[in-house]
């Protein structure tokens, strides 16, 4: 259930929040969800008012063999397929025309492919019952909570459950269609470049990181019931190299991503084959883009000989919405409708989100240029997972198909929502004010903040109570914390009326203080007509918010940026606050980095603290304004690299490499990043022992990890938490020469932790030997005789090291099929 809409009060009173959540309440929020979410649902709830739903086998329609339970799964779909005629099956096969897609006379009912789950059901409330939304992926990758990410992928699939099972359709006007079971996330991709509009959507530039990712939501969505059915499909997209969307007239529907093999298997490729082969990840989204001259569903190699016969993909394909289309209209790869039918469904496409399945396979049929039995594997594929799902047996007794509309925004989730939104805050820099250094300088200081008192008087947490500004174009945030790709937000349709502003959860967090407010300037605005006002409130307080950033009106879907720098009169807004040399709070809203070096290069920077809070969901303004003010200690580090404004004249964005000067992500960057990956800050301090031998010897054949232990103990006055990552970083391998490009560091292991104050505990990780290896040029990824150093740090200033010894004949774990 959405949160309780506002009072007009809020400003002058404090808003009405929801009650806090304590940190050290993290855990226990958690695991209670975990112990309690599987009993719940077992009926629906006294008094329910839901439709029946239309099932498959219904009374009088049940005495098909498709229809009997004691038959194995794949005999009562081909029995199914086989009563089907010709003219039946392409709406089978379509996407996102529900109701279309039934056949009465089989008493198969409608089912909508394609409904989003991107941080949360994109779908209509059922009444004032209103789909969670989640923070952001772009803020769930800096949260670095693995654990959070496969219980969010759980909540999200029982709220699917129950609001289907009560009528929810996606989130449109006419409710239309009826959502289906099948969630088109998470999205794998990578943040390849900060010119994408869709980096909000992506947790990452890491392929690790975004493995990890796509393997928890996997699990957590895909989870299986105690009776054998899965709770609902992903939809891991978009397969593959796809990272451009609409950038200075190149067009995602007609781009040709040209990529080597070796970073197919480096960077492309790793987090699609984990969620598959480790997750079991039951679907694929193809992309628009071509790979190598072949568009992506119409590629039998990406699709068949590498995700279905490398990976032993069992589950079904679907293409992004006007993909086939695309195959003929754009990329002109075949000249006709037919043609491009026939293609895709020879590669290995079963779903066709558009027209041409349905308007043309039948034709396609007919002439020849496809088989009917060609078309009915495409049928097994994705009705086998209709019958996983359950809808095609009795539902009375399926513990999935009674979960409680209740259960949808229930207490719990909600405890979870902003737990999450608080562990997606970043603090990226927090100067003691007055100290008179360049910028260079600061920076060299900064990275040894965890080593100084906690007593450092530094510009956060500002003390509640005082006068505090509020300015700059989110200073009354709202919809612009929730990214895109939403359900609805509040009961009343197309309104964000019921969540909180940054504004009000500023007023709250204040406590008897005095908050003033004004805008300054828009998002991305020429007009500086509002800065005097905004200024004046500004030497008004006694500390300032200022809350800058960008929107979906700069960045999303179709929506490449053409500039990394804050866009409008933002940055001369800025600078002129920093000349008032106040204690000042830089909030970040955003999907892709921002190139902020110039306020960092300002005379009164030691009085600017930033604060990156991506899109972090509903629950965003407290988690902003607790961390303000001190309500907990941010924790959070940066799961992308922060480049310099002049990155994007060096690098095309339409090149796919990753190695090509001046290299993308931490792992090839040769220049001097303004914020590095896995970077954050904390109010507390924090220190870190080996706890194993710095010195480990392993086979390169070895089939068991490396056990590594480190001990982290909370040396600050505050609660807070902490998270550690591992890299390993090459040394001398014994390669082929010439040898291939090598990363600078790559992340094999992390884990979050939180302790109260003076607390320690123990963290153990364990390395793969196949993440100790190197990437030819090939496309294998090999592990031979050699050394690694294992960097084992927070990110800031913390490091502890250990050399790893391989020996032994060199290995292939990983070879790309060509």
């Amino acid at each position: 259930q959405g949160p309780a809409p506002r009072s007009d009060k809020a400003l002058a009173l404090g808003s009405a929040f929801a009650p806090r959540l304590p940190q050290r309440l993290a855990m226990r929020i958690l695991l209670g969800v975990l112990l309690v979410a599987p009993l719940l649902g077992g009926r629906c709830e006294e008094g329910s008012t839901a439709p029946p739903e239309q099932r498959a086998c219904s009374p009088g329609l049940d005495s098909f063999p498709f229809c009997n339970t004691s038959l194995p799964v794949p005999q009562r779909v081909w029995d199914l397929i086989g009563r089907l005629d010709l003219s039946e099956k392409p709406p089978l096969l379509t996407a996102r025309e529900s109701p279309k897609g039934n056949v009465s006379r089989l008493g198969i009912p409608e089912y909508d492919w394609g409904g989003n789950c991107v941080h949360g059901v994109q779908s209509r409330c059922v009444g004032d019952v209103c789909p969670t939304m989640f923070p952001s992926p772009n803020s769930l990758g800096n949260g670095w909570n693995a654990s959070s990410w496969e219980l969010m992928g759980y909540i999200i699939g029982r709220e699917l459950r129950a609001l289907r099972l009560h009528g929810a359709g996606e989130n449109r006007e006419d409710n239309l269609p009826h959502i289906g079971l099948d969630c088109w996330s998470p999205n794998i991709n990578l943040n390849r470049d900060p010119r994408w509009g869709r980096n909000q959507e992506v947790v990452s530039e890491d392929p690790f990181l975004t493995s990890i990712y796509g393997l928890k939501y996997t699990r957590g969505l895909q989870r299986r019931s105690s009776d054998g059915y899965t709770l609902a499909i992903v939809t891991l997209k978009h397969f593959a190299a796809y990272s451009l969307d609409e950038w200075e007239g190149i067009s995602r529907h007609s781009f040709d991503a040209n990529v080597t093999a070796r970073d197919f298997v480096d960077s492309y490729f790793p987090a699609f084959r984990t969620a598959v082969i480790g997750g079991d990840a039951k679907g694929v989204m193809c992309s628009y883009n071509s790979i190598n001259g072949v568009p992506a569903c119409a590629n039998d190699w990406l699709l068949n000989t590498v995700l279905r016969g490398d990976w032993g993909f069992n589950g079904y394909i679907t293409s992004d919405t006007g993909a086939i289309q695309d195959i003929y209209d754009q990329h002109k790869y075949v000249t006709d409708p037919e043609a491009a039918v026939a293609i895709s469904v020879k590669a290995g496409c079963d779903v066709d989100s558009g027209a041409p399945y349905d308007k043309f396979l039948v034709p396609a049929v007919e002439k020849g240029l496809v088989n009917e039995s060609q078309v009915d594997g495409r049928l097994y594929n994705s009705l086998k997972l209709r019958f996983e799902l359950g809808l095609f047996d009795p539902p009375e007794s399926q513990a999935y198909h009674n979960i409680s509309l209740s259960e949808v925004g229930q207490q719990s989730t909600r405890d979870l929502n902003r737990l999450m939104a608080r562990e997606s805050m970043v603090l990226m820099r927090n100067p003691q004010p007055g100290l008179k250094h360049s910028a260079a300088r600061h920076m060299i200081k900064q990275k040894h903040q965890h080593t100084q008192s906690a007593a450092d008087a530094r510009i956060l947490p500002f003390a509640s109570g005082k006068k505090v500004a509020v300015v700059g174009p989110h200073f009354n945030a709202s919809q612009a914390l929730v990214g895109n790709y939403l359900g609805q937000a509040c009961p009343t349709y197309g309104s964000f009326d019921c969540i909180t502003t940054l504004l009000e959860g500023v007023v709250e967090a204040n406590g008897d203080g005095l908050v003033q407010a004004a805008q300054g300037c828009d998002v991305k605005s020429q007009s500086m007509a509002g800065f005097d006002p905004a200024l004046a409130i500004a030497q008004w307080g006694d500390v300032v918010v200022l809350a800058m950033g960008i929107d979906q009106s700069v960045e999303g879907e179709s929506h490449d940026r053409t500039s990394i720098d804050l866009p409008g009169v933002q940055p001369q807004f800025a600078l002129k606050v920093l000349d008032l040399c106040k204690p000042t709070a830089l909030v970040l809203i955003h999907g892709g980095m921002l190139a902020i070096e110039r306020l960092l290069e300002h005379p009164c920077a030691d009085y600017l603290a930033i604060i990156s809070a991506g899109y972090p969901g509903p629950e965003g303004a407290d988690a902003i304004a607790a961390a303000l003010f001190g309500l907990y200690s941010p924790g959070g580090k940066l799961s992308n690299t922060w480049y310099p404004s002049k990155y994007i004249s060096e690098v095309s964005m339409t090149s796919m490499s990753f190695t090509e000067f001046p290299g993308r992500t931490y792992k090839y960057y040769q220049g001097v990043p303004t914020f590095t990956f896995g970077y954050g800050l904390s109010y507390t301090s924090f220190d870190m022992k080996l706890c194993s031998e710095s010195e480990l010897y392993a086979d390169t054949h070895q089939s068991s990890p490396l056990r590594i232990k480190v001990e982290v103990k909370n040396t600050g006055r505050s609660h807070g938490d902490e998270v550690i990552q591992v890299f390993a970083v090459a040394g001398d391998l014994d390669l082929p020469s010439p040898p291939p490009p090598m990363a600078k560091k790559e992340l094999v292991a992390f884990q979050r932790v939180s302790l109260p104050p003076n607390a320690s505990r123990n963290i153990t990780f364990s390395v793969h030997i196949a993440d100790l290896g190197a990437v030819l040029e090939s496309g294998k990824r090999v592990v031979t005789q050699g050394s690694f150093v294992l960097d084992i740090t927070n990110g800031v200033a913390l490091h502890e090291l250990i050399n790893v010894h391989l020996y032994g004949d060199p290995k292939t774990v990983w070879s790309l099929p060509l």
